[in-house]
């Protein structure tokens, strides 16, 4: 039989970057992913995940059926349309005997990639009555919301990279992640290439992170801070812009509160105090503040490296108070960066929307008195919500795009919660942790297996630009798009669902292409027009300025010092952040990326991650006092439980740290971790703190120990 080839063109969709992709086919199978020179915002580029997409979909771990779980704990097929109804009836059941706070949702990083699966989601869970929404958001980034809620936002917008003539790059290493931090498009899309423009252009970095990354390495400045010190590091680098007057005078005038306070606050983080906790150096602290001060025009952004660690709250709040002094936003006249392709643009204006403090008016959780903000809990508290018992206790959880098991805080704590659920839904198309201990696991479409545009990662994109994409291959007979199956969720349920402005008649419901236009049909694209763009729409710049501030919203401020922010403040300039020190936990443990992963996906496919694990990296000098070779394996302890890793010799991370990459490891505790890698989570929980309002415990800088494996543990 002749073999039928093709070439398709389509887009990545396993990161925010969206990368345009070439897809050679045979036989409706894709037997080769290559770069788009053609596209506008990739221009050829593609990572090492990308490019062993295709193998995802067709690899031997792939679901072709969903699964039910039999009495017996064995999963067996069963049909998307009984498996609808069966979970509509249990979840009924729960609802009828438990009241609907009983019913939670976790909605996981790549549920994002999917543009009809998040509304679709939440309108489905909007009609359970339920307030338990969760979300990998409250996992790395929830302090930015925490920022937001407490200081207020600036309706001008923010400055751009592109034009930018300098950027601080804190706890990020874009070259790996493709992420600038922050959702600003800054240095995602062909990450390499545009920094190395941005460079010859003369942009000035500065890179803060332990750790000497990739991106590091290209700096201008790396400062290289004692993990978990960067609020003291922020501190300081305010002070010398406030003490030497390097602030926008105007900018602060017009739009800022508390300056005074803040800059009586900060005082005392002198550079040599900051040398002295942080051990930057204190020249280079300097050289810092006054690089990023004296520059016109550039922001400062941050990653998971400062979100997950200790004083998040505070160290996001101290960048964007840097970013608030040294007025990086756009006035009034400048033209607006509305990105806005597909989506609604929002008109831009040179005033403040005040502080909301939504956490302390939002849904309150009987944990702790923890309240939602913007409409989540914090995913700190999904396994307390779980196993404390209550009259609203969680009984039934779907998870959508995600991997609890594998991603939540205290691992061993989280595994049991899910355990003891009466109902696990699971919709992932592997058997992750996650999809092990489901009752039912829905297998979606995967990427080239569906409809899709681009609307929901606009933000990341440098320039207005969307994409669509037709299915590439056809699906597994038994596979269902996501977005459907929360639909016909709904309809068994008899929940009316409430989609783009309207609601959907259950018994006709929309095909893909007509839900996504309805999404798109307030942006600037015409979406037909877009279907026709075979490698994606530049939809140009829309002309508009910003405007000038309404009645309503002239003299509201930026709050730069809040009482709440103030206490923390105080506490650690107090220098209790290294008194508090337990000397049975001498190290630090920090995150990773890797090219070759998102989170847990990509983890498992064979051959794609180097060695198929996440070793432990970790200084030689660090080894050679252990008596620990590189490969030897190693047992890291904190206070909330220990793990075995493989140890790997590392000149990049500093003495004292071991430095170790999220989601890998095994649901079996005993596993070898050379073949299935180390869950980070079994060191991390409420035992190294938590913060207030979002209940973030600490994941990044947690005080460990290492210690020799003995042979006999090894094996």
């Amino acid at each position: 039989m002749k073999t039928s080839r093709s070439r398709k063109t389509s887009y990545c969709r396993l990161c925010p970057a969206s990368c345009g992709v070439l897809l050679d086919l045979e036989d409706n199978q894709i037997v080769r992913v290559l770069g788009d020179a053609h596209h506008p915002i990739s221009g050829g580029y593609t990572c090492a995940k990308g490019r062993r997409g295709a193998d995802l979909a067709r690899g031997p771990d792939r679901l072709t059926s969903s699964l039910r779980r039999t009495d017996t704990g064995k999963h067996v097929p069963v049909s998307v349309p009984e498996a609808v109804t069966d979970i509509a009836a249990r979840l009924k059941a729960v609802v009828d005997e438990h009241g609907p706070e009983s019913v939670a949702m976790f909605m996981g990083t790549q549920q994002n990639f999917a543009a009809l699966t998040p509304p679709m989601a939440r309108a489905w869970f909007r009609g359970t009555g339920s307030h338990k929404l969760f979300s990998t958001m409250t996992i790395d980034q929830s302090a930015k919301w925490v920022v937001q809620e407490r200081m207020g936002t600036y309706l001008g917008g923010r400055q751009r990279f592109e034009t930018a003539d300098v950027w601080l790059l804190a706890g990020t290493n874009t070259l790996v992640s493709a992420n600038g931090g922050d959702g600003d498009g800054a240095v995602v899309q062909n990450p390499s290439v545009t920094l190395r423009e941005a460079r010859e252009r003369g942009l000035r970095l500065i890179v803060v992170d332990p750790r000497r990354t990739e991106t590091a390495a290209r700096a201008d400045l790396h400062l290289a801070p004692r993990p978990g010190t960067d609020a003291v590091l922020f501190a300081g680098m305010l002070n010398l812009v406030l003490s030497e007057e390097l602030y926008d005078r105007d900018f602060c005038r017009q739009y800022a509160g508390d300056l005074p306070e803040l800059a009586a606050a900060v005082a005392g983080a002198t550079p040599q105090m900051v040398e002295r906790v942080c051990r930057v150096p204190e020249d280079h602290v300097r050289t810092a503040a006054r690089m990023f001060a004296s520059a016109s025009r550039g922001m400062a952004t941050t990653g998971t490296g400062v979100c997950m660690g200790p004083h998040s709250n505070l160290a996001e709040h101290l960048v964007a108070a840097l970013n608030v002094v040294c007025g990086r936003y756009l006035r009034e006249g400048e033209p607006v960066d509305d990105r806005s392709a597909l989506g609604r643009s929002v008109p831009a204006r040179a005033e403040v929307s005040p502080p909301e403090r939504g956490f302390e008016t939002g849904f309150r959780s009987r944990i702790g008195g923890i309240r939602a903000m913007r409409g989540e809990l914090p995913s700190g508290i999904l396994a307390d919500e779980i196993l404390e018992d209550g009259p609203d206790r969680i009984r039934a959880l779907v998870v959508s795009g995600g991997n609890p098991a594998a991603a939540l805080p205290d691992r061993a704590k989280a595994v049991r919660a899910l355990e003891s659920l009466d109902l696990l839904v699971c919709i992932d198309p592997l058997m992750s942790d996650t999809a092990r201990l489901a009752d039912y696991v829905i297998a979606p479409t995967m990427m080239y297996e569906r409809d899709d545009h681009t609307m929901l990662m606009e933000a990341f994109f440098p320039i207005p630009f969307a994409q669509y994409t037709s299915p590439v291959v056809e699906a597994p007979p038994g596979a269902v798009d996501d977005w459907r199956f929360f639909f016909e969720l709904a309809a068994a349920s008899g929940q009316p669902l409430k989609f783009a402005g309207r609601v959907l008649d259950p018994d006709k419901p929309p095909t893909s292409p007509e839900a996504l236009a309805m999404l798109a049909e307030r942006g600037r694209v015409p979406f037909e027009r877009l279907r026709t763009a075979q490698h994606g729409y530049v939809a140009g710049h829309s002309g508009s300025v910003v405007g000038p501030a309404r009645a309503e919203g002239r003299g509201h401020r930026l709050r730069l010092l809040p009482d709440d922010v103030y206490a923390e403040l105080v506490s650690v300039l107090s220098e209790s952040i290294i008194s508090a020190e337990d000397p049975a936990f001498t190290m630090r443990l920090t995150v990773r990326r890797i090219r070759e992963a998102m989170n847990s996906v990509g983890t498992a496919l064979d051959g794609l991650v180097p060695g198929g694990h996440n070793p432990a990296h970790l200084n030689p000098e660090d080894l050679a006092r252990l008596g620990v070779n590189d490969g030897d394996l190693v047992m890291v302890r904190s206070k909330s439980g220990q793990l075995k890793a493989v140890a790997r010799s590392d000149r990049t991370v500093p003495s004292g740290v071991v430095s170790m990459t999220h989601c890998f490891g095994d649901l079996d505790p005993d596993a070898d971790p050379r073949s299935s890698g180390s869950n980070v989570n079994l060191l991390t929980g409420r035992s190294e703190g938590a913060q207030a309002i979002n209940a973030m415990p600490t994941m990044t800088a947690v005080p460990v120990a290492v210690y020799p494996l003995p042979s006999a543990l090894a094996k």
